[in-house]
């Protein structure tokens, strides 16, 4: 389980499109309405791969079998380093997690790194203490996009043979919001499906973050992890 909360980590990070911790939605209209899909939504928000920016958010969550979970998740952008051969920006992530049911703790702190471009920003992989990407192939993740636009992240191959493929959709978040949405799905190097996951953050058209919800599925045992930021 370690292993997926700490990809759980990175893929709040990208899912969050950034965005303090103090963002808030205040409706503009009680009445519920689509968004204009000519609206164009900023994926990631200003600051977001600057060198020392920060991002807190509390966590709660639960499973399909009766875990409740608790904690918290933070992130700090560090100074142009290299990842596979080429100039990136890492943004270093830590994870801590308490199952309150069974008392257990689970703690991580990981590192995704993405490209320097910002008119050409890729998502290049992540390291951790005991996995890491070493070899991915990826495309742009655009800066801004309307909703019903949808794209490839990348596939990435781990030194330990798992290989994950991810890719994103912009849906309709209502009241002039969108749904960031991230879709991941990580076999073993038998090519069998470990777990798939889901992540939707509702942004502004700023890319700040709202709320985000993260779902993992595993189809060996049949069981669902639903994680959310508070």
């Amino acid at each position: 389980m370690k292993k997926y909360l700490i990809l759980f980590a990175l893929i709040l990070i990208q899912g969050c499109g950034g965005g303090g911790d103090d963002a808030t939605y205040v409706p503009s209209s009680p009445t519920d309405v689509p968004t204009d899909p000519t609206t164009e939504f900023q994926l990631f928000a200003t600051g977001t791969f600057t060198d020392g920016y920060r991002t807190t958010y509390d966590l709660t969550g639960t499973s399909t079998v009766g875990d409740v979970f608790t904690g918290t998740i933070s992130s700090r952008t560090l100074a142009t380093s290299t990842f596979l051969g080429q100039d990136a920006v890492p943004i270093l992530s830590q994870l801590e997690l308490t199952n309150t049911v069974s008392g257990a703790f689970t703690s991580s702190i990981s590192t995704g790194y993405y490209s320097t471009s910002a008119t050409d920003r890729h998502f290049l992989g992540f390291t951790d203490s005991t996995q890491e990407t070493v070899s991915a192939v990826t495309s742009a993740i655009p800066q801004t996009a309307k909703i019903g636009d949808f794209g490839v992240i990348g596939t990435y191959t781990f030194n330990t043979g798992d290989v994950e493929e991810q890719s994103w959709r912009l849906d309709d978040g209502r009241n002039g919001l969108a749904k960031f949405v991230i879709l991941s799905t990580m076999k073993d190097q038998f090519n069998q499906v470990q777990f798939n996951t889901t992540s939707t953050s509702t942004i502004d058209t700023s890319g700040n973050s709202i709320s985000t919800q993260v779902i993992y599925y595993y189809p060996d045992t049949g069981i669902t992890v639903t994680l959310n930021t508070i």
